[in-house]
């Protein structure tokens, strides 16, 4: 911008002091011109006078013009009456570059003399040294008017851009994100006012870049925090918006997809065809979807449409909503299958007593070896529908946070001799070795003893159970980081992977008819899961059809981390 001042106001200078040169030079040269005519025609009236009244030879005509050429400096020239040229200063023989620029006639009235008109004339020379003078001065007036002009120039144009440099020091940092920049420099003219307006813009542009920043924030944290996915779509269906919680139902990276279309992210899939639906509708509406990518989800889907607030018929886009109903839908069906298979394992013993006694009714109880038969099948039914209702009963009562639990040291290794003890004679009906591993030093466990009893007696059982004869079952106890790890082992029929992530579901059996023939509730491992979960431990399974079971257990010993009921 200095440059260019500088060469517009050096252009400036310099055409107005040749301008003004050439003025003075034409103006000048017309003042002398003027002055030469004046002058002219003055010496003309005397020399005429002189020459009327004086009486001289013609011979001396070109003597007399010389004379009086030298004093006027001027070329003087008579003519007779017929235009002849009787006497002239300047001989054209000697002078032939002579040449006239200025010239003045005059008639005189002298018969003696032969002489009819007098002229006078100025040499070109003249007005040509003339010219070289007023050039020359002129030049030298150029040349000092833009020395003294550049020097000033210089001066005013470091002091006229300044602010301007202020300006574009302030803008730079403002774009570097520096809001509220300011400018100081005090002026009444234009870039006072600009500077005002500048500073007051700063102001209001920090102001309104920090509520925009707390707005975002505030968004962000919203949208981080809130547990269900939200999406929105400009109206031509690019992504604008899209929360964590969409990240992880739909298993896609946000950043990577914003601006996209949404047809372009998801491939011709069910998804595709899903998201095709939802954007053919806008209106508010709610819908529940299924996905299957990148886990098998249930969603209701909410869709709004956003409007302006000053103009609501105009609509820039759509928001939707996913909210994750799948645990309630499992829940559901979990319920559902629980009153279901409450229903059916309290019908089939039921069913089955009300037969025999009807039976025994009909005549067969007086034949005391059916009777005796069907009333010892009637005490195993009686006793299946108490386990059942005494596992249910425990069950709640684990679930139950407002039953108040007694809670004591007990050493484990003591609780395990117990359950070997009572669960000796079973294992021996089937040839199945029961075994112990347990680390020395285990310090004894703070908890409620009936539950942690309860917990090993259902695993310890169902690897008896669930191992063919001559198996074995075995429990490892040791204490590894703090926690105390129980490992139950057998060398049973194993479970399918297929079956494993169900396994701890009430009354799921991964074969039926064997939990049946071996006569379990299919609670025995919800009621396990519970009680590990109350002392705020976990439960892992290994295990594959027919190389055996492990299940491991791991509990905090620390009693502060113990989950009272």
């Amino acid at each position: 911008m200095k440059k260019r001042i500088f060469i517009i106001f050096s252009s400036l200078v310099l055409i107005g002091v040749i301008t003004t040169g050439i003025l003075s030079l034409s103006f000048q040269r017309m003042v002398h011109l003027k002055s030469l005519e004046d002058k002219l025609n003055s010496n003309s009236i005397l020399i005429k006078k002189l020459v009327e009244n004086d009486n001289i030879d013609s011979k001396d005509l070109n003597l007399l013009a010389k004379e009086y050429s030298k004093s006027i400096d001027a070329r003087v020239t008579f003519f007779d009456r017929k235009g002849n040229v009787v006497g002239d200063s300047v001989i054209k023989e000697k002078d032939e570059a002579a040449k006239d620029i200025l010239s003045i006639s005059i008639p005189i009235e002298n018969e003696e003399m032969n002489i009819s008109k007098l002229r006078l004339s100025v040499n070109s020379n003249n007005i040509d040294e003339l010219n070289k003078k007023f050039m020359k001065y002129l030049l030298i007036s150029i040349f000092s008017g833009l020395i003294v002009a550049f020097l000033i120039g210089l001066r005013y144009i470091e002091y006229a851009t300044n602010p301007y440099k202020e300006l574009i020091e302030a803008t730079k940092n403002i774009s570097h994100g520096n809001y509220g920049e300011k400018v100081y420099f005090q002026q009444d003219d234009e870039l006072g006012v600009l500077a005002s307006s500048f500073n007051y813009m700063s102001v209001k542009l920090d102001d309104t870049i920090k509520k925009l920043q707390e707005s975002n924030t505030k968004l962000k944290a919203i949208l981080t925090s809130v547990v269900d996915g939200l999406i929105a779509l400009d109206n031509n269906f690019n992504l604008i918006l899209f929360n964590p919680a969409a990240e992880k139902i739909l298993g896609i990276d946000g950043q990577k997809i914003m601006g996209k279309n949404i047809f372009n992210i998801f491939s011709k899939d069910k998804a595709h065809k899903t998201f095709e639906e939802l954007t053919s509708n806008e209106t508010i509406w709610e819908k529940e979807m299924e996905i299957y990518s990148p886990e098998y989800r249930v969603l209701n889907v909410y869709a709004n449409p956003i409007l302006l607030k000053n103009d609501p018929t105009r609509k820039l886009g759509m928001v939707y909503l996913f909210q994750d109903v799948t645990k309630v839908k499992k829940l559901e069906r979990i319920r559902e299958d629980f009153v279901a298979n409450v229903s059916h394992e309290l019908k089939t013993p039921l069913t089955s007593i009300k037969g025999f006694i009807e039976t025994l009714k009909d005549g067969a109880i007086e034949d005391k070896n059916v009777s005796y038969k069907f009333l010892n099948i009637i005490d195993v039914e009686v006793d299946r529908l108490n386990c059942l209702v005494n596992d249910l009963l425990l069950l709640s009562e684990i679930e139950n946070e407002n039953i108040s639990t007694v809670y004591e040291y007990f050493n484990v290794e003591e609780v395990i001799d117990d359950l070997f003890q009572v669960l000796d004679k079973i294992a021996k009906e089937k040839n199945i070795v029961l075994e112990k591993e347990i680390e020395e030093n285990i310090p004894q466990f703070y908890g409620s003893y009936n539950y942690f009893r309860q917990m090993l007696m259902n695993l310890i059982d169902n690897g008896i159970k669930y191992t063919p004869n001559n198996g074995k079952v075995k429990v490892s106890l040791f204490k590894k980081g703090g926690k105390l790890v129980i490992k139950v082992k057998d060398t049973g029929i194993g479970i399918d992977k297929k079956h494993q992530s169900r396994l701890f579901e009430r009354f799921y059996r991964a074969d039926k008819a064997r939990s049946r023939q071996v006569g379990g509730t299919g609670l025995g491992l919800a009621i396990v899961k519970h009680i590990v979960l109350m002392f705020n431990g976990t439960i892992d399974l290994q295990s594959e059809p027919n190389k055996g079971s492990t299940f491991t257990i791991e509990i905090p010993l620390d009693k502060k981390d113990l989950n009272k009921l």
